[in-house]
């Protein structure tokens, strides 16, 4: 079953709407709905990137107590050392990527 959403709008965004449509080859029926559902998903997609960071941050604190207690007492160090070496060669490649690839 369908059922139909409408509001009037200014002839401003009307234009708006229409010439975003018309850019992504949609009708403007096709590019609303779209929109809403993008628009009504966004805060799901928040709160899941917020747990991810939330459980990352667990992780990290916790992974740093264990080698600061570690019987390796220069564990610690290699991994930090490791780590940056990695993160600098990661980001210099993603400086040197093209764009679009």
């Amino acid at each position: 079953m369908r059922f139909a959403l409408q509001c009037y709008v200014d002839e401003d965004l009307h234009a708006l709407v229409k010439a975003a449509a018309d850019a992504a080859h949609m009708s403007v029926s096709q590019w609303l709905k779209l929109t809403v559902i993008e628009a009504l998903q966004e805060p799901q997609d928040e709160a899941f990137r917020d747990q991810v960071l939330a459980d990352l941050l667990f992780t990290k604190i916790a992974l740093d107590g264990w080698l600061r207690t570690h019987k390796d007492k220069e564990l610690r160090d290699r991994v930090v050392i490791a780590y940056q070496r990695r993160i600098r060669e990661y980001r210099e490649r993603k400086a040197f990527k093209p764009e679009g690839r």
